[in-house]
């Protein structure tokens, strides 16, 4: 934080032609930081496998959570840590994406019994990228507010 406090002061120093440079250089040291934070993922099946991968491969720790324990033993072994539930996945992350297939898998994960809404923290951003009807994004996102989390609806394509 205080590197880029820095570099954010140091920008009023420069030319005006340096300006954009020495912002980009605090946008970059802003998300080296952020890096370090554990990036929360629920759901590795076919679409989530791969973005969970990718998350690993460029550094991020991911705290993972799957309902079938062979999609979670697949990612412990590359460094993931795997948790019990979707709850202990909000317990340790603030930052959470999910990808589920399906309106009830969703509707489960967010706010079931061991949901992540029962130990979301506030401030926590939630990223849902799931195959689900607009409608449950919709509530999944009031029902988030209400526990001062951020619900962000993410959609993604498996086409080429």
């Amino acid at each position: 934080m205080a590197a880029a406090l820095m570099l954010r002061a140091s920008v009023n120093l420069l030319p005006k032609q340096r300006k954009v440079y020495a912002g980009s250089i605090a946008m970059v040291s802003s998300r080296a930081m952020a890096s370090k934070t554990p990036v929360g993922f629920i759901g590795l099946g076919n679409m989530g496998n791969p973005m969970a991968k990718n998350l690993i491969k460029n550094g991020y720790p991911v705290i993972a959570y799957d309902v079938f324990p062979e999609a979670c033993k697949e990612f412990q072994d590359v460094g993931a840590q795997v948790t019990d539930s979707p709850a202990d996945v909000a317990e340790r992350a603030d930052r959470i994406i999910t990808m589920l297939p399906s309106n009830p898998n969703a509707i489960e994960v967010y706010t079931g019994n061991s949901g992540i809404l029962k130990k979301v923290k506030k401030g926590s951003l939630l990223i849902d990228s799931s195959t689900i009807d607009p409608a449950v994004s919709k509530e999944l996102a009031k029902e988030a507010e209400k526990m001062g989390a951020v619900f962000m609806d993410a959609p993604v394509s498996g086409g080429k």
